[in-house]
């Protein structure tokens, strides 16, 4: 598959912003940010040294597809950190690119930062995310309900995940 982890730019921002309000993404997506000055304010705040997230944009085909990044990175208390992607062209969900673009960055993610674990949420009704997460070594921890919206918490340890990626490509 033709997928690659780039950089993210703030072209790369305003592009994700604009195609995440899409009323089909909202309704799938737990999305916190309320602006595009506030997505451009935490992209600014990423790119310091002793940033709490980490962040690539996603190409299939040498098209912008998507973003994946880790957010809350916690390498002293908690020894994990949050995950999440959103592939944005519809026209390329349930082709194994999120897959593909997951497994690549977890292990980079994995190796770039001393945690253990990684967690992630999403809401109940979006089966193209948990399938994700479970085919890449997720387990659900809880479903719980939040803002009215059912969602479900799922984790991986950095166990977990080499286990799957050896099974898979016999590493």
């Amino acid at each position: 598959m033709d997928i690659a982890l780039k950089t993210r730019t703030k072209e790369h921002v305003v592009t994700f912003w604009e195609k995440t309000q899409d009323e089909e993404i909202k309704r799938l997506f737990p999305f916190s940010i309320e602006s595009l000055e506030k997505a451009l304010t935490l992209f600014d705040e990423s790119l310091r040294e002793d940033a709490l997230s980490y962040g690539k944009v996603i190409y299939f085909g040498g098209k912008y597809a998507g973003d994946i990044w880790c957010y809350s990175i916690d390498e002293i208390d908690e020894k994990m950190a949050m995950l999440s992607v959103v592939i944005f062209e519809k026209e390329l969900w349930g082709k194994g690119i999120a897959t593909e673009a997951a497994e690549a960055f977890i292990n980079e993610v994995f190796n770039k930062y001393d945690i253990e674990k990684i967690g992630a949420f999403t809401y109940s009704n979006n089966h193209g995310s948990i399938g994700l997460l479970k085919k890449i070594g997720f387990s659900e921890i809880e479903t719980f309900i939040e803002d009215g919206i059912e969602s479900k918490y799922f984790e991986a340890s950095i166990s977990c995940f080499r286990d799957v990626a050896d099974k898979k490509y016999r590493v």
